[in-house]
């Protein structure tokens, strides 16, 4: 095995199953094994992975990677990794199960701020399982008792935006993106007077909001550099496959249906699928839209840094004001002041 070369300290890491690590590639991340307190670098970014160097990596039950480089872990496992267990260390059915226990988890917990991180990491594993799995037919009653759980967790009487964006990884995935629409559009939800039953619809479009690329290549979902236009355009039948899910899954509430649809249309007519303008955009989708921008430009890229979140708002406000509604962009910026 690689010697150590150096000890990282001040970061965040992450676990993940040596076994991701394939012969004959080369890794742009670095890897550590936890000894005593420390994380020791073992395989540094750039290193090719060798026959010996496998076996050796094996005799590890975890390895650590940091976890601004997730989504290039993503990526790589993406590219490489064909394995059918989880990279995370939990199986398909453990991830059904939790989700669907997760109210009478969550009942035992007492503070805040825990019952919000059980709700966050739950919801997230099952929409990893539902995107990496790939099948248009969704659990959907552990997707309900979820969303019923994100609603809990935003039903609270303080402004619970703060400790949400504690708990966010700064890493971009298409699982993570789609549970912090589903929060930011609930809270959004809950200021704007929005009541209960309606904004359990609201949190379950926003958490189904991308559903549509299950089926569309995942290499070119994590592709680094800008898309060209044709590779645009395949990602622009998201919404329409989305509809197209909902409908095998027989989900018809309009608003539901409604928000998945039109979350990329624009105000000023420039959005997609229909072109659809003003307030002719469903309620909705005019939340989720700007909470799917807000959450964009407030996660790290492999091409570029991520926005702090009143940068992204402040963006928002100032350079796209004629494509989202500024209503719910002054409450995020409200209930961000107040932090």
């Amino acid at each position: 095995m690689h010697r150590v070369v150096r000890r990282v300290i001040n970061h965040k890491y992450t676990q993940i199953k040596p076994e991701i690590l394939q012969k004959d590639t080369i890794i742009d991340f670095d890897c550590f094994i936890k000894r005593f307190d420390d994380y020791v670098i073992i395989i540094e970014a750039g290193s090719a992975i060798t026959d010996s160097l496998v076996k050796k990596i094996q005799q590890h039950k975890v390895i650590y990677v940091l976890k601004h480089d997730m989504e290039k872990v993503n990526v790589y496992t993406t590219l490489y990794f064909k394995g059918e267990d989880d990279y995370l260390n939990i199986t398909g059915e453990e991830i059904i199960v939790y989700a669907l226990k997760l109210s009478e988890t969550v009942s035992d917990i007492s503070t805040v701020e825990k019952r919000l991180e059980t709700v966050y990491k739950t919801t997230s594993d099952l929409m990893r399982y539902i995107f990496e799995r790939s099948n248009d037919q969704m659990p959907i009653d552990a997707l309900k008792t979820c969303v019923t759980e994100i609603i809990r967790s935003v039903d609270v009487p303080i402004n619970i935006l703060p400790l949400l964006l504690d708990i966010l990884p700064q890493y971009y995935t298409t699982y993570h993106h789609s549970v912090n629409v589903a929060f930011f559009a609930a809270i959004i939800g809950k200021y704007s007077d929005i009541p209960n039953e309606k904004l359990k619809n609201l949190a379950y479009a926003g958490l189904l909001h991308d559903i549509g690329k299950m089926h569309i290549d995942p290499i070119l979902l994590a592709k680094p550099e800008q898309l060209d236009e044709n590779e645009y355009k395949i990602i622009k039948r998201h919404s329409q496959m989305g509809y197209t899910i909902l409908e095998m899954n027989k989900i018809d509430d309009k608003d539901i249906v409604g928000g998945i649809l039109f979350h990329h249309e624009k105000l000023d007519g420039t959005g997609y699928p229909q072109g659809l303008r003003g307030k002719v955009i469903p309620k909705f989708a005019r939340i989720i839209g700007m909470c799917d921008v807000f959450d964009a430009l407030t996660t790290h890229r492999t091409y570029r840094q991520n926005y702090s979140s009143y940068e992204a708002l402040l963006l928002i406000k100032q350079e796209m004001r004629e494509q989202f509604d500024e209503v719910y962009t002054d409450t995020f910026i409200r209930l961000l002041s107040k932090s």
